[in-house]
């Protein structure tokens, strides 16, 4: 008789955890409140830890031609000086999509794989040993149940285990522009001027992701649609793009935060956003969602003891995730927050992030994927 899983969230996590379960041989639903199977966002940075796991569900094969394969990743500041410049190649491999090409791969992916998509199927909680709660008054009994319905989980919050999501005082805008004019190179550009952050990065064959950041108190900043005067002003290097940012649909919203005290209670496994949401100023958020659905998939699968499994799989996994959101929110505050009298002494920290082997590697920890954790991505787990 096959082992059953259900899913709350239809989106990376759930998506890709339940391909990877019913590639096992486990009957898989996944429960999406809304109509229709689609990601909220502009572009997303595929980090070398997402691809790993993109290639073994053979989602990249598919979605390779609606992307780019970044080669290099700068900061420049408003001057247009050259700050910090990284190679993106091995372990440092980047390739940038359109948020939606990456969800409907993964969703095309678990359907293939036998997923069963339910949606306009609202989850309000989980009760530990049995299943999945929703909105109809259904109980729907599994071997497993995943929580992978982000920062604001009726799963995780059902549980009352404490933490939860906190918004950080940084804004940040993200579009997704039509065409190449402003990305002509495989770049992925960040430009700084104080503290505010511009990232260009070609998104596929015809499209160009930006994003501005800044923090919530600059008045003129949180604007939305944006001052463009305001911005040409503080980035006269990228002045030409405001204009074409102020007629783009584009969204506005806080950098967040999510302290989950646990990520196991029995069989009830919380996955991604709902986990470890951090701000994303590594481009990991998408990664450490696909490297802890995979080691959760090969560590539990297979398992006689399913609840022992998922607590050996966060034990195992956990520090990489940690790690990456202590540095994403270290980050975060030293661009928000250095002040503007010390703004001399900003290019030295912003090279040093670069050319410090020790820090950079503690930095993108993520990046190196799950042999760090003894998972090989071919398939066997050493002790």
């Amino acid at each position: 008789m096959k082992r059953k899983v259900e899913i709350a969230g239809g989106g990376i996590a759930g998506l890709s955890a339940g391909a990877l379960f019913a590639r096992h041989g486990w009957e898989v639903n996944v429960h999406e409140q809304g109509s229709e199977i689609r990601e909220v966002g502009a572009g997303i940075y595929i980090k070398n830890n997402s691809l790993e796991v993109l290639e073994k569900l053979g989602v990249l094969d598919r979605i390779r031609g609606q992307g780019t394969v970044l080669e290099r990743a700068q900061i420049q500041f408003a001057d247009g000086t050259v700050k910090q410049e990284r190679p993106l190649r091995d372990k440092s491999r980047v390739h940038t999509f359109a948020r939606q090409v990456l969800i409907e791969g993964l969703r095309d992916a678990a359907l293939e794989a036998g997923v069963n998509i339910v949606t306009g199927s609202r989850v309000t909680g989980a009760l530990p040993g049995k299943g999945l709660l929703t909105a109809d008054g259904g109980l729907h009994e599994a071997d497993l149940v995943i929580a992978a319905d982000g920062v604001h989980s009726a799963v995780r919050n059902s549980l009352k285990m404490g933490g939860g999501f906190t918004e950080l005082p940084t804004i940040i805008n993200r579009y997704l522009v039509e065409g190449r004019a402003f990305t002509s190179q495989p770049k992925t550009v960040e430009h700084w001027s104080g503290n505010r952050r511009i990232g260009v990065t070609p998104s596929g064959p015809d499209h160009t992701y930006v994003y501005m950041v800044a923090p919530a108190w600059d008045a003129k900043a949180a604007r939305f649609p944006i001052d463009v005067e305001d911005w040409s002003r503080r980035f006269p290097k990228i002045a030409d793009l405001m204009p074409v940012l102020h007629r783009a649909e584009g969204t506005q919203y806080h950098y967040g935060l999510v302290k989950c005290p646990k990520w196991s209670v029995g069989n009830i496994a919380i996955l991604g956003d709902a986990a470890h949401g951090l701000p994303p100023t590594l481009g990991q958020g998408a990664g450490l969602t696909l490297m802890n659905a995979y080691a959760l998939a090969h560590l539990v699968a297979d398992a006689d003891d399913v609840a022992a499994a998922v607590a050996a799989w966060e034990q195992r996994v956990r520090f990489i995730s940690d790690r990456t959101q202590a540095w994403a929110v270290r980050y975060d505050w030293f661009t928000r927050q250095w002040p503007t009298s010390l703004d001399f002494a900003r290019p030295l920290v912003a090279w040093s992030f670069g050319q410090f082997k020790c820090l950079n590697e503690r930095m993108r920890v993520a990046d190196r994927g799950l042999a760090q954790a003894g998972i090989d991505m071919m398939g066997e787990a050493r002790p």
